[in-house]
């Protein structure tokens, strides 16, 4: 998972990152480029006086650590478990849930929905979805890289889709990265099989050798790409939040980010209402929240659907429209500084 240096800070206030820091790896510059044409953007941390445009954590950590926290507080947790049913009620929900061969009926004064993009709760309870399906697959690895990454992120558009190459820590003194390498969904499943010679000279001819060379990827998975996006994210006593409000195309890695600082604009307004006895699961708290993170969220979905579009097509329309956006970015400040703090996490 990427974090941006917003999510960083998020963490630091739940009291997170000092358990997580030693295994993160900082981004202190993204490079992004579009193969076979001239131009590129170059993002530094110390030009926006940060300590790190972000930084990549190995996915097991980030639970770990989390659940951790989890158990060091008063929540109580029941794992692993399954919601069957939820069900409207006067003032709030009533929820059952299987839980160690019993079934336990819950009654929530507040539901958070946090399922997934599939999220089989928010289609029980009615909450339509807009889809965009790319028809694309991300198909994800660890590589190893024959020299130090020196703390870069690229981004590389190709004909077929992003290469996203983002630095790990070594282990065992050898040079990783993060694979995030999108494509048509039958190519994905095609290079998943592939032999690892194949995958790693069409990986390399693909994104180049700003990294140098990539001499080694482990372990391939594949994820099918699509936006969705819930047409209702608040109703009384209920809040959608998560992949199952909006599930973003991995470009630019803003979807987990994006999630996180939803889930701190929730809590503050939940700790606002409780500071005034207000009820938590009022309507008005939770629209509160989700008008305040309305611009947050239609611009992280706006670029990112934006740039798969963009970089999708060869219409020669399109691909002088990118040559001018890289031109933009490169010698206009202000939308530099914009773009840059939209991928941070910071948004203005």
């Amino acid at each position: 998972t990427v974090l941006s240096a917003g999510s960083i800070d998020i963490l630091k206030k739940m009291g997170c990152w000092s358990h997580l820091s030693s295994h993160a790896e900082a981004i202190d510059r993204v490079h992004v480029s579009d193969r076979g044409h001239f131009g590129g953007v170059q993002l530094d941390a110390e030009d926006y006086a940060v300590e790190a445009l972000g930084a990549v954590l190995e996915n097991r950590w980030l639970g770990q650590v989390l659940l951790a926290q989890v158990q060091q507080s008063d929540i109580t947790l029941l794992a692993p478990a399954t919601v069957a049913q939820c069900q409207p009620k006067k003032q709030g929900y009533r929820v059952s849930v299987q839980y160690q061969d019993a079934t336990q009926e819950i009654d929530a004064d507040l539901l958070l929905i946090a399922d997934g993009a599939d999220s089989p709760l928010r289609q029980s309870l009615g909450i339509d979805v807009r889809i965009d399906d790319y028809q694309q697959s991300a198909l994800i690895a660890n590589v190893t890289l024959a020299k130090p990454h020196n703390n870069i992120a690229y981004e590389r558009f190709t004909d077929e889709g992003p290469i996203a190459l983002l630095p790990l820590k070594p282990h065992q003194q050898v040079q990783r990265a993060a694979l995030v390498w999108t494509l048509p969904s039958a190519r994905a499943e095609q290079l998943q099989q592939a032999d690892k010679a194949d995958i790693l000279q069409q990986l390399q001819q693909g994104f180049g050798f700003r990294a140098g060379r990539i001499i080694d990827i482990g372990q391939r998975q594949i994820f099918p790409l699509k936006l969705v996006e819930a047409q209702e994210q608040v109703r009384s006593h209920l809040a959608v939040i998560g992949n199952a409000a909006h599930f973003l195309h991995p470009v630019a890695g803003q979807g987990f980010n994006l999630a996180l600082r939803d889930c701190a604009a929730l809590t503050q307004c939940l700790g606002q209402a409780a500071s005034t006895d207000q009820a938590l699961g009022q309507y008005q708290v939770l629209n509160a929240f989700y008008e305040a993170q309305q611009g947050d969220q239609q611009a992280a979905i706006g670029i990112t659907h934006s740039l798969i579009k963009l970089f999708s097509s060869q219409r020669v329309s399109l691909a002088a429209l990118r040559q001018l956006g890289f031109l933009s970015l490169v010698s206009l400040p202000l939308f530099k500084r914009r773009f840059a703090q939209q991928m941070m996490g910071m948004p203005q």
